[in-house]
């Protein structure tokens, strides 16, 4: 039976935070850096969320090498007005 509009419960938990991410990963000998924005709740949902998304860059490579040179939670947006009409969130 479909839910109604009524039985749906709202979740209340709060939206995700923001993480910046910069990496370098090694692969045959050449390295790439990157540098991501990812979501989660914790240290480890964007742990998670990064090996996803190695897994998801990298398939075909049997071995990569991540070094992680920063893991920090987005505290500030940055403020519109400095961008000239440019920034859109």
């Amino acid at each position: 039976m479909a839910e109604t509009w009524e039985d749906v419960t709202w979740d209340e938990r709060h939206p995700l935070k923001e993480w910046v991410v910069e990496y370098t990963v090694s692969v045959n000998g050449e390295e790439n850096h990157h540098l991501n924005i990812l979501y989660g709740e914790n240290l480890a949902d964007v742990q998670r969320s990064l090996l996803h998304e190695l897994r998801k860059t990298y398939v075909e490579n049997e071995r990569i090498d991540v070094t992680v040179h920063r893991m920090e939670e987005i505290q500030t947006t940055a403020d519109s007005l400095f961008f000239e009409g440019c920034f859109t969130p």
